[in-house]
């Protein structure tokens, strides 16, 4: 995963890998040597401000489902509802307990030498000195939301993200820097019924955050806001124009948000 943030003084890419830094993995039937030696890579082979940090998602970590007054999610529902849907049937009811365990954990991140912790604020709890990389949704919609108008296939969902975003930025922009919008958009949408509809409202979502944050928090607070984007990489076939237009366009239709 890949998050990007702008300014006119910054250009800042972090890389969200726990516990490692790099990890490539290539799959091939004939023997040979391998395609990238990362085995010299270290802090000094890249510039002067890199940040190498951690990552989670508030679902997958936290635990605490019902606790404190959260409310349930989409995930929380799917989980208790269908759990045949689940390979193993398991639920993050309490996944590794992080809701109560962050100071261990936060410990064991700096014992680890990293700078930042990239985490997810779960909508459905609103909770909140390592650098903070918050995510405003990790696809753990409030389940009230997909009752009332399906979520992101609606136009609804812009004006209540919005509505979210800026209680986190009016409570945490003091303390928090850095900000992102939507995780991994692309494949969240690919996941829905109506995945284009999904994309769509998405990035309308998106705008509406970063435009109240730009206009409203920004001056004061100074920090950064962006998104998180994944993709595969894309090689043409051959020279030809028609296979590197195909690359081109299949890298855009995962990476071009």
């Amino acid at each position: 995963m890949a998050m990007a943030f702008h300014n006119n003084n910054l250009n800042l890419l972090l890389l969200g890998v726990f516990p490692l830094l790099v990890c490539l993995s290539v799959t091939t039937t004939i023997a040979g040597p391998p395609i990238l030696d990362v085995s010299s890579l270290n802090r000094s082979s890249f510039p002067a401000g890199f940040v190498f940090g951690t990552a989670t998602s508030s679902y997958q970590v936290e635990g605490a489902w019902n606790e404190d007054g959260k409310g349930a999610s989409t995930w929380d529902n799917l989980t208790h509802s269908h759990p045949e849907q689940i390979e193993d049937r398991s639920t993050g009811d309490i996944a590794i307990d992080h809701y109560h365990r962050y100071k261990e954990d936060i410990k064991i991140m700096k014992d680890m030498n990293t700078d930042a912790y990239r985490f997810s604020i779960s909508w459905a709890r609103i909770l909140p000195r390592m650098q903070p990389f918050v995510t405003l949704f990790h696809w753990d919609l409030p389940q009230a939301l997909q009752d009332e108008y399906k979520g992101f296939n609606s136009p609804n969902i812009s004006k209540d993200f919005e509505e979210y975003a800026d209680i986190c930025f009016k409570n945490f922009g003091e303390r928090v820097k850095h900000w992102i919008t939507l995780n991994e958009p692309w494949t969240y949408s690919m996941r829905m019924e109506q995945p284009y509809m999904s994309s769509h409202y998405q990035l309308l979502a998106h705008a509406a955050a970063v435009k109240l944050y730009k206009t409203k928090y920004q001056a004061s607070q100074k920090g950064l806001i962006g998104i998180t984007l994944n993709s595969n990489w894309f090689i043409p076939f051959s020279n030809k124009t028609i296979d590197e237009e195909a690359a081109q366009r299949a890298l855009d239709f995962q990476f071009g948000w």
